[in-house]
């Protein structure tokens, strides 16, 4: 019947398929039994009462009650809507969602391979897709792919994105497969992640997962046991120096996962010419909870910018190459050292120090010895006939070095000049002191505050050797030794035999000012008593630093100049370094941090370091244009505004995308000044790279599911539960209205009303 063109249109079959069987004929309105009962007996009665007294012949008569009570029937089952009914059984398959982590942890490298290699999870998670089990279950159940960082998104398993999401929540993912999931048969969800997350998986998520009992199969990646991971967190470097300068760098050391079992070597290497400047070892003792530090050094003798990249290797397996080297930058300028020496009388230490500021090429040095005649030529390569006096002659020099010198020698205008020159032009201050007049001399003056300690030391009661402590380390001073794994010569060591000094000032630790830093100490000979010997402390832009002891002419005798020559080198270049970095500048421009995290605000600053200039500049807002160098997409330049304050002018910067920018002030106001500031991204992911299994197993037992190791994917397919639902509908089709129908109802009215004219009735 299904299959005739005919019998569809006389029945009215849209929705009913060709070639359908055992249809069944079914009501909208379906009438109870009585129902039928009285509608035949109403037929019977309406047709008995219809023709009872008819004249006619009575089988004629008897074809009319038929044919009428038929059509009463046929018009009574027609109101009750008959419709043709076609039984189906429908099987719907369930589903299965499978979330691939595409976080860049991913690049780790912790998967351990038979031949004993290690393989990065992304590789693994690329074999893992390609297994014949996806094809098996696709047979019985529907597939949902999503992959998943810090948000979750649709992919094709067999084209993945690459793995560079900086951040990993697993709630996420979960929610968006239980979405997918809503109203179909849930099979389970298979999450291939190496358990890392920045924060707990919702226990509202858990809750839904278990009222649904939706089972979560986790495919766990990574080693389960923590193998280390080095890294450079963080490398500081002067931004600008002289050239021949021994320009420390410190580098900030992590190792996650436990101590290094072997030697850290630590490489700093010129970029340009790929060449090893520096190399340092550290050992796994000095990581202190799992952190450690490295200090290097590196001289550059051509002016100009130079970029130096700090990198860490060793012997031992690591998880995450990227993050074993962070660059610094520093600019070399090339000019000659001014220093300005003023000594009281020719102790031995003047005789060699005057000497070396003579000989050094790289300084030029102005001596002036007080207690010389008149007739005394006064040494050093710029001599003086006299002190500075004004402001002018002053800001010649960049160091500033003072012996056992009266303070009554100096004018209080020539002292005030020493301390400005310091404290506003970043100019350094080295004072040696003596028996005489240093320190006890410059309390009640000007240049009190820029001693690092209060009081009046007192003499040690032996000889001392001295020990140079870490603070000496990361500011590149008093390296002494010819062996870079050796900080300090043994010769000038307590077990040596020449270090030791007949003379030095004991300054006592609760003397030292807030913001001294103890350099050295002095050590007795007995090894009965340390105290504070070499002191370093900030004064506004500039540094001091304070020798106890007029002695390490000493450290010569039958070993000559090269230990001596060392200390005090090392000491003016450390110390001349504040004034080369605003290079006469009255304005100074600082980014804080050096290196900004996207998402966090970086404070700019446009410092006056010279008051007098600040009535030039005025005190309206100034404006700081930053614009990209290497960032990643298009992007145009920003302009910052900055309020004014006393000390200059300041603004926040919040960094939307990492990259190198340029960060300028282009104003007659305060000149031309320039910062390359790198911006980066807090990563999340690789700071903290180790996979965490105890989570993901969690999660899998919580739900009623299980953990399959990558190995053993192929048993995925077993442990997914059949959820598969399988149900009957019917496919109706309503015959009421068909063209049959009405053929059949007027058929029947054109028989009676034959019938009726055929005994004259009508």
């Amino acid at each position: 019947m299904t299959s005739s063109e005919l019998l569809r249109w006389l029945f009215g079959l849209d929705v009913i398929p060709e070639g359908a069987e055992g249809l069944q004929l079914a009501w909208q309105y379906p009438p109870a039994a009585w129902g039928w009962f009285f509608i035949f007996a109403s037929a019977i009665l309406v047709v008995f009462w219809s023709y009872r007294r008819i004249a006619g012949a009575t089988s004629t008569r008897v074809m009319l009650a038929i044919i009428r009570g038929t059509l009463i029937v046929l018009v009574c089952a027609l109101i009750a809507g008959p419709q043709l009914r076609l039984p189906v059984v429908e099987n719907q398959p369930d589903w299965v969602a499978v979330l691939v982590d595409r976080s860049r942890s991913m690049s780790v490298s912790d998967s351990r391979q038979q031949d004993g290699s290690l393989e990065s999870r992304d590789v693994v998670i690329s074999g893992l897709l390609q297994s014949d089990v996806w094809s098996e279950i696709k047979k019985e159940r529907e597939i949902i792919w999503l992959g998943f960082h810090a948000s979750a998104f649709d992919i094709d398993p067999q084209k993945i994105p690459n793995a560079d999401g900086w951040s990993t929540e697993l709630t996420v993912p979960i929610e968006t497969a239980l979405r997918k999931l809503a109203g179909r048969p849930a099979s389970g969800i298979v999450i291939i992640s190496d358990g890392r997350t920045t924060r707990p998986i919702d226990r509202n998520v858990l809750r839904a997962l278990q009222a649904r009992a939706v089972p979560v199969f986790v495919v766990p990646l990574g080693s389960a046991e923590a193998i280390t991971d080095l890294a450079v967190t963080e490398a500081e470097a002067p931004s600008r120096a002289f050239i021949r300068d021994q320009v420390p760098v410190v580098a900030k050391l992590q190792c996650v996962g436990g101590t290094p079992r072997t030697t850290v070597r630590v490489d700093l290497i010129d970029e340009k010419t790929g060449k090893v400047i520096n190399t340092v070892e550290v050992t796994p003792e000095e990581f202190v909870n799992q952190r450690g530090e490295a200090v290097l050094s590196g001289v550059q003798s051509e002016a100009g910018p130079a970029r130096w990249i700090v990198r860490v290797s060793t012997g031992q397996d690591d998880l995450v190459r990227a993050n074993n080297e962070q660059a610094v930058e520093v600019e070399f300028i090339d000019r000659p050292l001014r220093v300005l020496y003023i000594e009281g009388y020719p102790r031995w230490e003047f005789r060699y120090l005057k000497n070396l500021l003579v000989r050094e090429s790289s300084f030029e040095s102005s001596v002036m010895l007080l207690s010389a005649d008149r007739d005394f030529a006064q040494e050093g390569n710029v001599p003086l006939e006299r002190l500075p006096q004004t402001e002018e002659e002053f800001s010649n020099y960049d160091l500033f070095i003072l012996g056992d010198v009266p303070s009554g020698s100096l004018s209080g205008t020539q002292i005030a000049q020493i301390k400005q020159s310091v404290s506003e032009r970043g100019a350094g201050l080295l004072w040696i002191g003596g028996e005489r007049s240093t320190p006890n001399s410059w309390r009640g003056t000007d240049l009190e505050d820029l001693l690092p300690m209060r009081g009046t030391p007192e003499r040690f009661d032996e000889p001392v050797f001295v020990e140079p402590t870490e603070n000496a380390l990361r500011a590149g001073v008093m390296r002494l030794s010819d062996s870079s794994k050796e900080r300090w010569p043994t010769t000038l060591s307590s077990s040596g035999e020449r270090g030791r000094l007949e003379w030095a000032q004991r300054i006592e630790q609760d003397s030292l000012k807030p913001t001294a830093e103890v350099l050295a100490r002095g050590r007795t000979l007995s090894g009965k008593v340390t105290a504070p010997i070499v002191l370093s402390m900030r004064f506004g832009a500039g540094l001091i630093v304070y020798v106890a002891s007029d002695e390490t002419w000493r450290w010569r005798h039958g070993i000559g100049e090269t230990y001596q020559e060392r200390f005090w080198i090392q000491f003016i270049r450390y110390l001349s370094r504040g004034t080369v970095q605003s290079d006469g500048n009255p304005f100074r421009l600082v980014v804080e941090p050096k290196q900004p995290e996207v998402g966090s605000p970086a404070m700019i600053r446009v410092e006056i370091q010279d008051p007098k200039a600040a009535s030039i500049a005025g005190d309206g807002p100034l404006d700081i244009q930053i614009q990209p160098i290497e960032v990643a997409g298009t992007l145009s330049e920003q302009t910052i505004q900055l309020t004014h304050e006393t000390s200059g002018w300041v603004g926040l910067w919040s960094p939307e995308t990492p990259g190198v920018w340029r960060v300028r002030v282009d104003s007659s106001r305060t000149g031309n000044m320039e910062k390359i500031v790198k911006v980066i991204r807090n990563d999340t992911e690789l700071s903290r790279s180790e996979s965490d299994h105890p989570q993901l197993l969690d999660l899998a037992k919580r739900t009623g599911g299980a953990v399959v190791a990558p190995a053993d994917i192929e048993k995925l397919r077993q442990l997914l539960p059949k959820r598969a639902i399988s149900r009957e509908r019917s496919i109706l089709d309503p015959i009421w209205n068909s063209p049959a129908a009405l053929i059949l109802v007027l058929l029947l009215l054109l028989l009676e009303w034959i019938g009726r004219r055929w005994l004259r009735l009508a």
